[in-house]
């Protein structure tokens, strides 16, 4: 789940990659405008089309009655396109409504503006509000974490097998905990790689701004398990799609009314742990600190809420994460975050030195997109049992 590669260590365009491991719906084709459309097996499939054309056109056919015209900007037409189409729609709905700024003092800061529109029929109009804003920390809180990485370098041989099966997308531990299944949950997989898809654009760019140096970078005893990626160390791309992933699949979960998901949260509790080890599992492989991971989850969770305000009209949430006062000596804890419970950041998180996390609810002032808003209901049908007093 980030541009660390779902496919290969480096490679791909997320954590994991080109988002192989959702099978037949991974990497919706090239993202291209050829592969979009998908090309002949052979040559000699095309020279097959000419020919069987050649032999049945015949004579130029007479009063063929006329097409009705498309209908524009409407949902039905989302049915009828491909998935790799319906996936670039979906990316322009949530891309275009996200700007960055970055301010450089004692370290960078990156802040995620997201677009409100006004209403106007002639030309775009529109505030700016904060979404997320992340500080990097000083040099020193990366230095005094080198002893965390050092630490979890000793359980790697524990945990090789998990390190190395997600480097590609870790839809198959997802699958142990929610019934998430290509043949059962195709539009929740489809809202999923969306969700990543847009994930990886918000973090690469912070990533990009941030510029915080990787472990290998601090010590030549590091010597990572696996390759270390070529962008910034914080925050952690893992950590920031794994909780995107797991508080989305918690949201769906919820939505859904199922009686077992209702009440104490037990599957969204199970979800970030899972999330959480994900994340862990990085600084375990010797590729990020434990500060990356609570940037990652700050941001994974913030955008998670963000993209079901773009789905649905519900409230979203903005946060902020000050690497400033991110005590050197923490290690990552996501329950200093996020209640599963209610599915809710917590207003502020604090530690030895401040308070490096905040969090505020904001109601949706812009709506729901309506060509997002048909995926989602897509999704979350997958969700809803059956009443077993129903009539057929």
């Amino acid at each position: 789940m980030t541009a660390e590669s779902f496919g290969s260590p480096q490679g791909g365009q997320g954590a994991y990659g080109a988002y192989g491991a959702y099978g037949a719906y991974g990497a919706y084709g090239a993202y291209g405008a050829y592969g979009a459309y998908g090309l002949p097996e052979s040559p000699v499939s095309a020279e097959a089309f000419i020919t069987t054309r050649d032999g049945i056109v015949g004579a130029p056919l007479d009063n063929i009655p006329p097409a009705r015209p498309g209908v524009p900007e409407d949902v039905r037409n989302l049915k009828r396109l491909s998935r790799e189409v319906r996936a670039a729609i979906f990316s322009f709905e949530l891309d275009a409504q996200i700007e960055l700024t970055v301010d450089v003092e004692e370290t960078a800061t990156a802040t995620l503006w997201r677009r409100q529109h006004k209403e106007d029929k002639h030309r775009p109009r529109c505030d700016y509000h904060k979404l997320a804003v992340l500080t990097a920390p000083r040099m020193d809180v990366f230095q005094a974490q080198l002893a965390y990485v050092t630490g979890y370098a000793d359980i790697r041989q524990d945990r090789a097998a998990e390190i190395l099966s997600q480097l590609a997308a870790p839809v198959p531990f997802y699958q142990t905990i929610s019934f998430i299944d290509p043949q059962r949950t195709p539009y929740t997989i489809e809202l999923l790689a969306t969700a990543l898809r847009f994930t990886n654009f918000c973090e690469q760019r912070v990533k990009y701004a941030l510029a915080a140096k990787r472990p290998i970078e601090l010590s030549p005893q590091v010597q990572p398990m696996i390759p270390t990626p070529t962008h910034g160390s914080l925050p952690s791309g893992h950590a920031t799609e794994a909780f995107v992933m797991a508080r989305l699949i918690w949201k769906l979960m919820r939505q859904g009314g199922a009686p077992q998901y209702q009440g104490a949260g037990h599957w969204g509790e199970m979800l970030m742990r899972l999330a959480s080890r994900i994340a862990v599992n990085r600084t375990v492989a010797g590729v990020h600190f434990p500060v990356d991971s609570s940037a990652g989850a700050v941001l994974g969770l913030t955008l998670a809420d963000f993209i079901t305000e773009r789905c649905t009209g519900q409230d979203w949430t903005s946060a902020k994460f000050d690497g400033h006062h991110y005590s050197p000596s923490a290690d990552f804890d996501w329950h200093q975050l996020y209640q599963a419970d209610d599915d809710t950041q917590y207003p502020k998180t604090e530690g030895s030195e401040g308070i490096w996390a905040k969090a505020r609810s904001h109601e949706s002032q812009c709506g729901k997109s309506p060509v997002l808003a048909w995926l989602w209901e897509k999704a979350l049908a997958e969700w809803t049992d059956f009443d077993p007093c129903a009539q057929n």
